[in-house]
């Protein structure tokens, strides 16, 4: 499955985290990723669970 879009957001601490958004099965869905594109649930440098609602723009 590869991302019909993708952008990027910060989180509340400044950590870059990238949003891609996917087609499934079930419908659209987001999936997070660090700038090194490892996948994560978890803002990497606060441990903040990530939610696209929470991200901020530049």
């Amino acid at each position: 499955m590869s991302p019909v879009q993708s952008a990027v957001g910060y989180c509340a601490c400044g950590a870059e985290i990238w949003i891609e958004y996917l087609h499934g099965a079930e419908g659209w869905f987001c999936r997070f990723s660090d700038p090194e594109g490892r996948e994560v649930q978890q803002c990497p440098s606060c441990g903040r669970p990530l939610d696209e609602d929470g991200l901020l723009p530049r």
